[in-house]
C-alpha cells in the first residue's frame, strides 16, 4: 500500500461516520484498540448499505442481506483520547453477488490517514444462508457508486489480494 490518498482526496467521499476516541476505545497501551478500527470501519460500511437500501428493513421484508467475507486491515497511524475521526466508504467493484469495498478512518485531528479497512461483501439469502445475486433495483445504486470512485482521480490503495474473483 505504497500510494496512499491525501486526507484531502479521502474526504471526497462523504462521512458516513463523525466523532471524537472515546476512553471505552482505549486499551493498555493508552490509544485506540485493535478491534475498534475494525468496528468503526464496519459501523461504517453498513451505515453506507443502510444509504443504499440494504438495511434493517431490507433483511425483514426480502430476506436478504450481505455478508462479510474477507477483511483486510491496515493500520497507518495512532488514535488517542479525544482524536476526532470520521469515515469514509469507498465501493471498488462488484459482480452479481460480491461488492468490493475500501473504508478509510481518518484523524481528523491530526490530519492524516489512521488506517484503511478493506472488505469483500457477499450478498446472501437470509433464510437459506446462501449466495445470492443482488436485486436488479439494487444493482445501479451499486453502479453509481463504483462509477463515482473510478472517476475520483486517485487509485485505492488495495492490498493487492483480495477483491472481486472473476471465473
Amino acid at each position: 500500500m505504497s500510494n496512499l490518498p491525501t486526507v484531502d482526496e479521502v474526504v471526497q467521499l462523504p462521512a458516513v461516520r463523525e466523532g471524537v476516541v472515546p476512553p471505552e476505545y482505549l486499551d493498555e497501551n493508552d490509544h485506540m484498540n485493535i478491534g475498534r478500527y475494525l468496528e468503526e470501519a464496519s459501523l461504517g460500511l453498513w451505515h453506507r448499505t443502510i444509504e443504499m437500501g440494504m438495511g434493517p428493513e431490507y433483511i425483514e421484508e426480502r430476506r436478504q442481506t450481505t455478508f462479510t467475507a474477507e477483511h483486510h486491515l491496515t493500520y497507518l497511524s495512532e488514535l488517542r483520547l479525544g482524536d476526532a475521526i470520521s469515515v469514509h466508504v469507498r465501493f471498488l467493484e462488484r459482480s452479481d453477488k460480491v461488492l468490493h469495498t475500501l473504508t478509510f478512518i481518518v484523524d481528523r485531528t491530526h490530519g492524516r490517514l489512521a488506517a484503511t479497512v478493506e472488505a469483500t461483501l457477499i450478498h446472501m439469502n437470509f433464510d437459506s444462508r446462501r449466495p445470492e445475486p443482488f436485486p436488479d433495483d439494487v444493482l445501479p445504486e451499486i453502479d453509481v457508486e463504483v462509477a463515482r470512485s473510478e472517476s475520483l482521480g486517485w487509485a485505492a490503495p488495495v492490498c493487492g489480494v483480495m477483491g472481486v474473483r472473476r471465473r
